[in-house]
């Protein structure tokens, strides 16, 4: 098989086999193939979390099992499979959301293979096959589990789950596939480069939000969602309805709208294929970079502090890929926020929630944002200046992320606390803003990065990093108890000055380490790693 492999066996072959292999490849990445492992790795983390709700579960529905009736059961079942479908197509739009520049053969496609004596329809073909092949091996390893787990837990047929499921998953995916299409065939080449670029962003943010909100879903909101008509044009709910008609309870309307959204999405996506390879290529190539503003904040009258916060703000403008992050953390952060609110039960409770969550997210997405290189080839600019420039360079980062990140999270809300809460209003936002600074300087005190100039591994993001922030993520509950104590008496003051002066130190002690540290501009494996030959 190996000898077969390694021969040539035609260019529709040898065209899926190249799409196939570089699928999950990136130019911000020093060396291909990096990306294999750690979707490898992420397997088992994603597979964990169905394991985890196994024991709440069994013990939900042994109960529900053994009462007289079966109305509270059925209710019940059906919150679940809502939650369950509509958290799959999240997950399935999430990824395509993600890959979304990988759904037709882009630019490097065409630099790479435009020479060589290959038809349009040739390259087309290979990559919508490769595409499928993708979209059906995510598909059921997203579904592998819940399909046949949570019907043994329930007492359920797992033919209507799987259904269901899968037919909700390959709309969200052909619908998506599906949009660009026929925003390829519509829009001009410019307005079709802005416009993506931005929904790209929407649809991240707007899945990830969907994904977590799903764990909201319960038998009273089900029942709400599925009584009102505004409810009922929702997909889920559709692919709902076509789980119930397939169980035995008759749901046609929301059964009739699934199928035919289903039909549609399949048939608009493989016929926005057809028709769009000729322009797809002039398309890319015609695709220019819209004239902006220099949008620059008069913070420094340092040309280089200027010229740095002008390239990292033209990075997030112009950048599909950081504007895609960007927009995902925002989304995540709004469902989070949603979710954690509806269970307060006071407007301090909801402040201290809110900027808890603000600073982590924002501290999290920084640095992430930051660890994504924008033209990986053009770093030697920075390189060759690094040692009169790395001390104001890094005084920019600084500032665009306190500033344009952190200043408008504060004073947007503000105004709201201080009319509900008065004075504490103000004591509030003071003890969270010393708190947020803190937490700044302590997440970037050993960050030795120009954002967007250094290449990243993905394999090489440590496992304490992930469960420090699960760590934090579940330490959240505690801190925000500690706080709103604090608050509802004269704690907050002492804990406000002893916040400062932890600031304060740290902040000396960071700005020490730029005299003497070094900026990285690429990363690389470990040698010993490389000797194992581990990632090859």
């Amino acid at each position: 098989m190996r000898q077969w492999l390694r021969a040539t066996h035609g260019p529709f072959f040898e065209l899926l086999r190249h799409f196939l292999l570089r699928f999950f490849d990136s130019e911000v990445v020093t060396h291909p193939g990096q990306m294999a492992p750690v979707l490898i790795g992420l397997l088992p983390v994603f597979f964990q979390w169905f394991f985890l709700l196994i024991p709440p579960l069994r013990k939900k529905y042994a109960y529900l099992l053994h009462l007289p009736t079966r109305g509270l059961y059925h209710q019940a079942l059906r919150a679940d499979e809502l939650w369950m479908i509509t958290l799959m197509m999240g997950l399935i739009g999430l990824l395509t959301a993600i890959k979304w520049q990988s759904l037709f053969p882009d630019l490097r496609d065409y630099r790479a293979l435009g020479t060589l004596p290959l038809r349009p329809f040739q390259m087309f073909g290979a990559k919508l096959t490769a595409l499928l092949l993708v979209a059906a091996a995510a598909l059921v390893t997203i579904n592998l589990l819940p399909t046949f787990g949570f019907p043994a837990l329930s007492g359920s047929p797992w033919q209507p789950q799987a259904i269901a499921s899968a037919a909700g998953c390959s709309f969200f995916f052909f619908g998506l596939v599906a949009l660009q299409g026929v925003l390829l065939n519509v829009l001009r080449p410019r307005a079709f480069g802005r416009v993506t670029g931005t929904l790209q962003g929407l649809l991240v943010g707007v899945m990830l939000g969907l994904v977590v909100l799903s764990f909201s879903i319960e038998p009273r909101v089900t029942d709400y969602l599925v009584r009102t008509e505004w409810g009922r044009w929702l997909p889920p709910v559709w692919f709902l309805g076509l789980y119930q008609t397939l169980a035995g309870d008759a749901e046609p309307v929301l059964a009739n709208r699934a199928t035919a959204g289903l039909e549609w999405a399949i048939g608009l996506a493989l016929a926005s294929y057809l028709v769009s390879y000729h322009r797809h290529r002039t398309l890319l190539m015609e695709t220019g970079r819209t004239r902006r503003r220099w949008l620059i904040a008069g913070l420094s009258r340092s040309p280089r502090q200027q010229a740095i916060t002008a390239f990292m703000m033209h990075t997030l403008g112009r950048s599909y890929s950081h504007r895609t992050i960007l927009m995902g953390y925002a989304g995540l952060g709004f469902a989070l926020l949603i979710t954690g609110i509806a269970t307060m039960k006071s407007a301090t409770q909801d402040f201290v929630y809110y900027h808890l969550l603000a600073i982590l997210l924002l501290l999290v997405g920084a640095r992430h944002l930051f660890s994504r290189p924008a033209e990986l080839k053009a770093n030697w600019v920075f390189q060759i200046m690094e040692r009169e420039g790395r001390v104001e360079w890094m005084q920019a980062m600084d500032r665009l992320v306190l500033v344009f990140g952190a200043a408008p999270l504060v004073l947007i809300p503000l105004p709201f606390e201080i009319h509900l809460l008065g004075m504490r209003g103000w004591a509030e936002a003071a003890l969270l803003v010393a708190l947020g600074l803190v937490a700044y300087e302590w997440t970037f005190f050993h960050w030795n990065k120009l954002p967007f100039t250094c290449s990243y591994l993905p394999g090489r993001t440590p496992i304490w990093l992930v469960l420090g922030i699960l760590g934090i993520l579940a330490a959240i509950g505690l801190l925000h108890s500690v706080l709103v104590a604090a608050l509802y008496g004269v704690a907050w003051f002492p804990l406000l000055l002893g916040l400062t002066f932890i600031w304060t130190r740290v902040r000396i002690a960071r700005r020490q380490n730029w005299e003497t540290t070094r900026l990285k501009f690429e990363e690389a494996p470990e040698v010993a790693v490389e000797a194992l030959q581990l990632l090859k």
